[in-house]
């Protein structure tokens, strides 16, 4: 997942379209709940901002094989995911620029391909749903007895009181 800058890397404005899959990633994060994740295509397009400044926007398309977060089953998901980053010619860049953009978030850039790898996986991880759901109205397990409720009805009972609340029960009755 590289890009190569040579084609626009002298012309202030030059932009290079680009578009890659890739049929599996190896996903670095230590996560139980993904078992796999591809295909991931990345399509979008790299600027020439001038000034040794490159600015890459596109978007992430990719599916994941991961678990409900209700009931653990394997549910299959499809992200959408729009990036921008800036990254930054660390030969062309003079002490000047280095104060004046200090405070933008830029990645350095070495030489004439820029690795997309680690920010696609990194875009991913931050967009990454904080609970997948295998469909809308997934009932979960059974705190009791564990069996999936989308599957099976238990025969567990179902009115626990929490022991605070169960004054207030009394006042039910006396009605």
């Amino acid at each position: 997942m590289k890009l190569n800058l040579s084609g626009i890397r002298d012309t202030a404005g030059g932009i290079s379209e680009f578009d890659f899959e890739e049929r599996t990633v190896d996903f670095d994060f230590d996560r139980e709940d993904i078992k796999n994740l591809g295909p991931v295509r990345v399509k979008g397009q790299i600027e020439n901002l001038g000034g040794g400044l490159f600015q890459v926007t596109g978007q992430i398309e990719a599916t994941a094989d991961t678990l409900c977060s209700r009931c653990l089953t394997a549910t299959q998901i499809s992200l959408k995911i729009d990036f921008l980053s800036k990254f930054k010619d660390m030969v062309s860049e003079s002490k000047e620029d280095e104060e004046d953009e200090e405070d933008e978030d830029i990645l350095e850039l070495h030489g004439d391909d820029v690795d997309l790898y680690p920010l696609i996986l990194e875009e991913i991880i931050l967009n990454w749903p904080s609970q997948i759901f295998c469909k809308d109205d997934c009932k979960g397990l059974c705190p009791n007895c564990g069996v999936n409720l989308n599957t099976t009805t238990c025969k567990c009972e179902t009115n626990n009181i929490d022991p605070r609340l169960a004054v207030l029960k009394q006042l039910l009755k006396s009605d």
